[in-house]
């Protein structure tokens, strides 16, 4: 129960994910990283010094370079990269300045051709180390504190339904290092965004405090949820479904409060916070491609899934339906088995010794749910999944494991840690290796614990004049084990009081 002795380790909660969450960060160079750099860099949408280096960089004949994504994420990028990581990558080349250089080919020691293609072309360019660096950058200034306070925002929500520190503190570190949250923590990723902005807006929807049995569900601030999923579609268009979701479940509370007169009225204020944000959707896409209203897929040179259907939307299909929640590269399922327990909650829910989603909410999150299934199996380019693992279900993963807490609850005590074990250790190996499931786990076994960017440099030793010290992972291990003993040490001396 709480320690009135020992406050709610809510910034302790905080700096632990933050730092092992930046750890594991990867030097992966994704399409959003580009325009974040151009914007934070030189204030443009335009990203034609780095066309060529990712396939979804494409130019418009009389318009530039553009990116093949929506702009949310390096929007959000943007502001970290000009103010601290943009200042810190130019210290260094400034000591260093053989680190901007051209530089000759050398071998990437993977079997996928394309990443030794990659990194040629950015050392051909002086951009190999650049962008590596801008990479960590962004992830250790954006993903990982957003990760982190997902994390917090978990733990008081729980906190106030459970009456009890410890297990609300338990389970927030069940979701920050058990769920792909922390797989896709590692760098600037659109889909672990909308996830962190669906899960403000669900504690935004029922309040930290919880409301009596049977009362009158609250007003539930329409226009910021509205705001935060109008800056979702910015980041991605797979929270159309969320858009969806919060603005039916805003009627049918304020009618079930006030009848028609208020479910319109909130509607309204509703939709109004959509469109101011996703507004700058359009003022980009004009901006880029002198049209508000079509996607860049409208203009990128055709794929092999963008020619499909419209831009790459068809009808679900079997194949997607199935893989996105069970495929061994990039099923949501396999990922994290302990969200499994979600679909338990609606039996145990009455049973439950700790707090259940209500089941009106737990209508919502099955709306969600089917909702991103169905849009997520239509969209054709998720069968790109295999070479990036778990992602376009990742916007879920906040609900299914709020979900999720009375099934593990009503799980004998065996059951329930063996679950989470498993989903931790799965979670922690491909946060390491960033392969498919099975492969992550066999290289954990055969060569032992690292860190995404300890596998990067060992790949690339032949051309770069650097040596990894022997036992690297464990020295970084150790630091990071007495770092985080220093700050919970005062915590567990107050909390046994």
């Amino acid at each position: 129960m709480s320690s009135p002795s020992a406050p709610f380790p809510r910034w302790r909660l905080f700096l632990t994910v933050w730092l092992v969450y930046t750890l594991f960060a990867t030097t992966n160079v994704v399409r959003e990283l580009y325009l974040a750099i151009a914007l934070g860099g030189s204030g443009t949408v335009r990203v034609d010094p780095y066309l060529g280096l990712h396939g979804d960089l494409f130019e418009i004949p009389g318009r530039g370079s553009y990116i093949n994504s929506n702009p949310g994420a390096s929007m959000v990028g943007a502001i970290p990269y000009a103010l601290v990581v943009r200042p810190v990558i130019a210290l260094a080349t400034r000591l260093k300045p053989e680190i901007a250089r051209p530089k000759p080919p050398a071998a990437y020691d993977d079997p996928r051709p394309n990443r030794t293609r990659f990194m040629n072309a950015a050392r051909a360019r002086g951009l190999d180390i650049v962008l590596g660096l801008a990479a960590l950058g962004t992830a250790a200034t954006v993903m990982a504190p957003l990760g982190a306070m997902a994390a917090v925002l978990v733990a008081l929500f729980l906190r106030a339904r459970l009456n009890d520190d410890r297990q609300a503190l338990w389970l927030a570190l069940i979701f920050a290092f058990a769920t792909p949250t922390w797989f896709r923590a590692a760098f600037l990723n659109q889909n672990a965004i909308v996830a962190h902005l669906v899960l403000v807006a669900w504690i935004l929807k029922l309040g930290l405090t919880p409301r009596a049995p049977g009362a009158a569900p609250p007003s539930s601030n329409p226009v910021v949820i509205g705001l935060l999923m109008g800056f979702a579609m910015v980041v991605d268009y797979s929270a159309i479904p969320f858009v969806l979701v919060f603005g039916l479940w805003i009627l049918a509370d304020a009618w079930r409060r006030g009848g028609p007169m208020i479910a319109l009225r909130e509607g309204a204020i509703y939709c109004g916070g959509v469109i101011a944000t996703v507004s700058l959707l359009f003022v980009y896409q004009w901006t880029a491609f002198g049209h508000p209203v079509w996607p860049a897929q409208r203009y990128m040179p055709p794929t092999v899934y963008s020619v499909r259907g419209w831009f790459g939307f068809t009808a679900p299909t079997r194949e997607l339906l199935w893989g996105n929640l069970f495929d061994l590269r990039y099923g949501l399922f396999i990922f994290s088995p302990l969200l499994l327990a979600a679909f338990a909650a609606p039996f145990v829910r009455t049973r439950s010794r700790v707090w259940s989603p209500s089941s009106g909410e737990l209508a919502w999150i099955a709306c969600a749910f089917a909702g991103l299934l169905v849009f997520s199996s239509a969209n054709q380019f998720a069968n790109l999944q295999w070479n990036t693992g778990v992602r376009y279900m990742v916007p879920l993963v906040p609900l299914l494991f709020l979900a999720a807490v009375p099934g593990l609850a009503a799980l004998p005590r065996a059951v329930r840690w063996a679950l989470v074990g498993v989903s931790a250790l799965i979670t922690t190996a491909v946060s390491m290796y960033r392969e498919d499931v099975p492969t992550s786990l066999r290289l954990v076994a055969e060569d032992g614990p690292t860190l995404p960017v300890l596998v990067v440099l060992e790949k690339m030793a032949s051309g770069y004049e650097f040596g990894l010290p022997p036992g690297a992972f464990w020295i970084v291990a150790a630091v990071l084990a007495l770092v985080l003993i220093l700050i919970w040490r005062p915590y567990l001396r107050q909390a046994a009081r």
